[in-house]
């Protein structure tokens, strides 16, 4: 068995925690609050939720090859990955709809057609819903972008033996001109697949760029120093400040995020806490929930503040739908193992 990479579940839960806080201020602010600092918190948030998300599918790209998925016989690859994704993703979707019709009443299948629903038995309905309604409820873009990445996943590990680089110049060429000159699709490119897909493949080359072969200690340094001096940039920029120290596109940004994602994948990768010390065995449990807290979180802050309302204490909210995600997220992950464990053995 492979030997667990901790310092990667740490930035794994470290990217829970900054899309849990921009997701709980957007629906805050969305539902009508405007407490003390939650607009320059709103803007910080939303800054951090990026890197995040790139990480997030870095460390996806890089596990799937770490662990030797591609190895596997395709029948065998997809149905782990049915297992780890989908079942989770159904096991949420139910839950946090039986939670919205019975305190809300909520009824979508009143006005939406029913045969829309096959885009959330396919998981893609976070990216379909940009273009017409259908029944999307939880997983984001985020569910969508994954699921087609882990599609194309055993093609990418064949391409990374055979033309690795041209395949990340490929790649890299299509991230460019989608994000600079042409998007041919009403989706926002940064949500895109064949934008996103970039970053998932980046991920599977650093498996041999920081595993098969060792970083530099100069490259580590390099590494720490960008990842915090970009945060306090960012900081300043947001709280401190009425005028942007940073001043850029989207797509400049956009590219900022992505060296900033590597350069906190690196600093973060040997990072070692002592086998079996409490602090590691939490970074470990959260880490092992990540993926429920993030199909539960969103749809749960807004179920959330349309009960209660909007308080000026948004503190207070933040500790409580935590704490509501943990316990959903320990749900579902109890009830997906339940059933992998009648069907799957």
């Amino acid at each position: 068995m492979k030997k667990r990479i901790i310092g990667l579940d740490i930035l794994r839960v470290l990217g829970i925690v900054f899309i849990f806080l921009y997701h709980v201020t957007d629906s805050y602010v969305g539902l009508g609050g405007t407490g003390d600092g939650v607009f320059s918190s709103l803007a910080l948030f939303s800054i951090l939720s990026r890197p995040a998300s790139i990480f997030l599918f870095l460390i996806s790209g890089f596990a799937l090859m770490y662990n030797r998925e591609g190895e596997l016989k395709l029948k065998d690859y997809y149905i782990r990955r049915f297992k780890s994704l989908y079942i989770p993703f159904y096991v949420a979707y139910i839950l946090m709809l039986g939670i919205g019709v019975v305190l809300l009443k909520w009824a979508p299948w009143n006005y939406i057609p029913k045969r829309k629903f096959v885009y959330t038995i396919l998981g893609i309905d976070g990216i379909a819903v940009k273009y017409s309604p259908n029944y999307y409820l939880i997983g984001e873009w985020f569910m969508s972008c994954i699921v087609i990445c882990y599609l194309l996943f055993p093609l990418l590990a064949i391409l990374i033996k055979k033309a690795k680089y041209l395949t990340l110049c490929v790649l890299f060429a299509a991230y460019v001109i989608l994000a600079n000159f042409i998007n041919p699709f009403e989706l926002s490119v940064f949500i895109n697949p064949l934008f996103i897909i970039f970053y998932f493949y980046v991920g599977m080359c650093l498996k041999g760029w920081l595993i098969d072969n060792q970083i530099s200690k100069a490259v580590k340094i390099i590494s720490v120093v960008l990842s915090i001096g970009i945060l306090f940039i960012y900081l300043a920029d947001s709280l401190f400040t009425t005028k942007q120290i940073i001043a850029c596109t989207e797509s400049e940004a956009e590219l900022l995020c992505f060296i900033w994602s590597i350069a906190l994948v690196i600093a973060f990768k040997d990072i070692n806490l002592k086998e079996g010390a409490i602090l590691a065995k939490i970074i470990k449990y959260l880490s092992g929930i990540s993926w429920y807290v993030i199909l539960v979180h969103h749809v749960l802050a807004i179920i959330y503040f349309t009960i209660n309302g909007v308080s000026e204490n948004l503190v207070r909210d933040f500790v409580i739908i935590l704490a509501l995600s943990i316990i959903l997220a320990e749900v579902v992950r109890r009830i997906t193992n339940l059933i992998k464990k009648l069907v799957f053995t």
